[in-house]
């Protein structure tokens, strides 16, 4: 096996065992991603045919790796060190598949070059430690793509044919978009046709095509599932931000780059190599426009992750024109200082190991486990959200804690006035509000504060949050503060105010149902909220003898046209026999103007009764919810 071993392979094998550092270090320290613990709460199936039917049909990923994973976890149990191994042993097996498909390719030269790249790379190392199809798609895609391409080479079907179909049906099984990618890769291989192979190239696709049809249902109605309903739109500007992203918003690794290719092409050491550019162009730039297309047309698919399958073809593109003519000696220091520069990238510039773009369930529940147990349970009012209560479940577990949230989830089973109400009539000295990945609407935060005014502890990572907040008579900073009966910035009809029934002030506002709209309020927006505080809490008190279908409006104008509008109904907030607090906190998206004119009212569609006090608005300098500060 090591007999046509020279000193780039031994370099390619040091660079490989710095990727297996690089991968290994810390795998199983951070906290599962919400995609990892939405597959681990799909093992608990009592068999194969509730896996298919209730974890596989409904999910939207292909079925092999929460196969793999439902008896995976049956055979080493779910702790985060197994469940993540195998995927940390992928990706370093898609390192040593990378380095000997472009040895077979293209040369050994342009093979530990690209390998330097490959190594550090920041998307391949932050998919490695992700037990998710990611990586593992991406290895079955790169040992396909080395099968395939020394078939078409050597027109060797013996010793590639297993290889081929193994991971090309692997690969297709995996993720649709590593699906996508073989198929690329095959359809722009048949430029390497001659008259050895073409039979071949036919038989081998048609066996792979053949093997995945008893999962075919599944794949359709994944397909009329759609993508995924959270994913905004791609902007005109994808391909250009993915491109940073993937040379990992570095400025010094491009630059290292190409002088390493200009010191190749002053040594003549470059040669333009047609075949290969072609292939890779074809593939990667075929992946994304596919994928951009149809997320903008159909239902957004795109995401970075997703191209993970086609990126290493960016790199091929780039090394492909490197000779084997170049000195061995050059190739190697060159290639050197990219390692080093891209693991400075890595490390020092994306701290890769110390910020995770994913919500932090670990050190969520570890936190909320904590402070209960340090400040006394029956001191602690405790509220969290998750996509599942089963994912914050895991860690208290995990923890070995009896730890239990008062609230555990907040979807549509309880209404925010249960919390509103909870958190009013609770005599306990602290109430404690997490979440990971689904946040608690701020407007319950906002209620927490009416009475609970000292933050105690808080903690913020990625898209998850914990916070404690005291009992205190810290009275709240405010950078602005107005009242329907205190501005002349409010249009208020005076003959609907009344005094017969009101909160406070013994008076307050009947809208009837001869009032369509009423309260209204216009301003420009900088007088609002500013870069800094961007929040606007927006709060009422309101009775009526049932439910309303009374909505506030928040509508910003610029100009002739309305540049954004929200209704927030207040039914949710709906208390029976008593005043009620309705609450909506505006948040300033980044497109809005200083100069845009804000229209603030309630708006009364069906015509009903409805009395309204304390009606006002606040921006107060401590209401930050911007969580994906990163």
């Amino acid at each position: 096996m090591f007999q046509n071993f020279e000193i780039r392979d031994y370099t390619a094998a040091i660079f490989i065992l710095i990727g297996a550092v690089l991968r290994f270090y810390g795998f199983s320290d951070w906290s599962l991603s919400n995609d990892e613990l939405s597959a681990l709460s799909r093992t608990n199936f009592s068999s194969f045919s509730e896996l298919v039917n209730q974890g596989i049909w409904v999910d939207g990923h292909p079925a092999l790796i929460q196969i793999f994973e439902f008896y995976w976890v049956q055979l080493f149990g779910n702790k985060v060190f197994y469940l993540r191994l195998p995927f940390v042993l992928m990706s370093i097996g898609a390192c040593i598949y990378f380095y000997r498909l472009l040895a077979i390719w293209l040369n050994k030269n342009a093979a530990l070059v690209g390998l330097a790249l490959f190594v550090p790379n920041y998307l391949f190392v932050l998919y490695s430690q992700i037990a998710r199809p990611y990586i593992a798609g991406l290895f079955f895609v790169l040992a396909f793509s080395f099968y395939f391409i020394r078939y078409l080479k050597s027109s060797d079907v013996k010793r590639n044919y297993k290889g081929i179909i193994l991971f090309g049906l692997a690969a297709s099984l995996t993720h649709y978009f590593a699906a996508l990618a073989i198929f690329l890769i095959y359809l722009s291989a048949s430029i390497y046709w001659n008259e050895k192979n073409v039979k071949w190239y036919f038989l081998l696709a048609f066996a792979i095509v053949l093997l995945y049809l008893p999962h075919l249902p599944i794949t359709l109605n994944h397909l009329s599932i759609g993508g995924v309903s959270w994913l905004p739109k791609p902007e005109p500007d994808y391909l250009k931000r993915f491109i940073s992203y993937f040379f990992q918003g570095s400025f010094t690794l491009p630059v290292a780059l190409l002088i390493v290719l200009l010191f190749i092409g002053i040594r003549k050491g470059l040669k333009f190599n047609w075949k290969p550019s072609l292939i890779s162009s074809f593939v990667f730039f075929s992946c994304f426009v596919i994928a951009y297309y149809y997320s903008i047309n159909k239902t957004p698919v795109l995401q970075f992750s997703v191209l993970i399958f086609v990126a290493p073809f960016l790199l091929v593109l780039i090394v492909a024109h490197i000779s084997n003519k170049a000195s061995q000696k050059l190739i190697i220091g060159l290639s050197a200082m990219l390692l080093v520069v891209g693991s400075f990238a890595l490390i020092a510039e994306n701290q890769v190991y110390s910020k995770k773009p994913f919500a932090n369930f670990q050190d969520v529940a570890k936190n909320s486990a904590e402070m209960t147990q340090k400040l006394g349970e029956e001191n602690v009012l405790s509220i969290a959200n998750s996509s599942n209560p089963f994912y914050l479940e895991y860690y208290t577990a995990q923890i070995d804690s009896a730890f239990e949230y008062n609230i555990e989830n907040i979807d549509e089973s309880i209404n925010i006035s249960e919390i509103r109400d909870l958190i009013k009539n609770s005599e306990k000295d602290y109430v404690l509000i997490a979440y990971a990945n689904k946040v608690v609407p701020s407007e319950i935060h906002e209620y927490a504060k009416q009475k609970y005014q000292v933050i105690y502890f808080h903690e913020r990572y990625f898209n998850s949050d914990v916070i404690v907040y005291a009992k205190g008579d810290k009275k709240r900073e405010t950078r602005f503060e107005t009242s329907y009966l205190s501005s002349l910035k409010w249009n208020v009809n005076r003959a609907l105010l009344q005094d017969s029934v009101f909160y406070s002030d013994s008076i307050a506002f009947h809208q009837t149902s001869e009032t369509l709209y009423a309260l209204t309020y216009k301003d420009t927006l900088k007088n609002l909220v500013n870069e800094r505080n961007t929040y606007l809490t927006i709060s009422a008190l309101l009775s009526s003898a049932d439910t309303v279908n009374l909505s506030l409006v928040f509508n910003v104008n610029r100009g002739d046209s309305s540049v954004f509008w929200r209704g927030t109904n207040v039914k949710p907030y709906y208390s029976e026999d008593k005043w009620y607090q309705f609450m909506y906190v505006f948040e300033k998206p980044d497109n809005l103007l200083p100069s845009d004119e804000v229209v603030i009212y309630f708006w009364n569609p069906k015509k009903e009764n409805v009395y309204i006090d304390e009606f006002k608005m606040y921006n107060f300098a401590d209401s930050d919810y911007n969580y994906f500060k990163f």
